[in-house]
């Protein structure tokens, strides 16, 4: 059997599955969620790990499409490593879980499990058997001019979002390890101070608030011994250091708003086990923003 794999062919594989694979993931997850959800890392209408899968199976197993057994064991097993394979990586660039099958029965560190897998199985048969004939006769009855001009518009698009996602992410995750640095300045210093152990149950932004309502709790007392003056004075130092460290965490929160929450709605689940506080801090913070509309 001969496949279709020069430039114009692939690429347009490529994109119609981009854009299939976006199609069925959002409107899965917005039934389930009962709201419409934007899926995918990249902020236009595709999926890049849908085309990819897709292409792995149309090279692969397409020219065994006569033997449907074989064409779904293939298809559970090629995009099962390739998705085991992406999110090791997107975990290793961005710090960051996108999908967590934890949950799930079977699963391998949460990255993959056996019922997707089964699923990528009966995706690849349908897609071998019905869908792709369908593909390629969309292709093939587009005229080659017009195909070649969209094609190109949408490298182009591709290109840019990709490359402007993915800066935009890894600039998340250097904003993530700043905070994270900035908490571990904030308890260094509750340490070196003696402050109450509690201070580690809050939020940097309630931090100073506590200071001030515990200076308040006891400023009777202090009020009646000697040094007062002096002790005033260093809870007011303690209040002012206090207060810029917490004003450098709080200022990294709304950075690169768009880019977050653009990630926080289509993985409502994301989550970052290096940086989990500030994460959890940036998108309550985020979301608080949003409520404020």
């Amino acid at each position: 059997m001969n496949l279709n794999t020069d430039f114009y062919h692939i690429l347009w594989f490529f994109i119609i599955y981009c854009v299939c694979g976006w199609l069925w993931e959002s409107s899965f997850c917005s039934i389930k969620a009962k709201k419409w959800i934007n899926r995918g890392f990249l902020m236009g209408p595709y999926i890049p790990i849908y085309g990819c899968g897709a292409l792995v199976v149309y090279l692969t197993l397409y020219p065994l499409k006569e033997d449907l057994w074989l064409v779904y064991m293939g298809g559970v097993v090629f995009p099962t490593i390739l998705e085991f394979f992406t999110s090791w990586l997107m975990e290793k660039l961005f710090a960051a879980t996108w999908w967590d099958y934890s949950n799930e029965k079977f699963n391998i560190q949460g990255r993959i499990c056996l019922k997707v897998s089964l699923f990528w199985g009966f995706f690849s048969v349908i897609m071998v058997e019905i869908l792709h004939p369908i593909v390629l006769l969309l292709i093939d009855k587009l005229p080659r001019t017009a195909g070649q001009v969209l094609g190109g518009l949408f490298i182009v698009v591709f290109s840019a979002d990709f490359v402007n996602t993915v800066v935009a992410t890894l600039d998340v995750k250097k904003t993530l390890e700043k905070m994270e640095n900035i908490r571990e300045d904030i308890f260094q210093f509750l340490d070196v101070h003696n402050l109450g152990p509690e201070y580690r149950e809050l939020s940097p932004s309630h931090m100073v608030s506590r200071l001030k309502e515990q200076w308040e709790e006891r400023k009777e007392y202090f009020e009646n011994i000697p040094l007062t003056g002096t002790i005033n004075e260093y809870r007011e130092e303690l209040e002012d250091k206090l207060s810029v460290l917490v004003k450098r965490y709080e200022e990294n929160k709304i950075k690169h708003r768009g880019v977050l929450q653009h990630h926080m709605k289509a993985y409502p689940n994301l989550k970052s086990s290096r940086y989990a506080k500030p994460m959890e801090d940036m998108k309550k913070r985020l979301e608080k923003l949003r409520k404020e509309k």
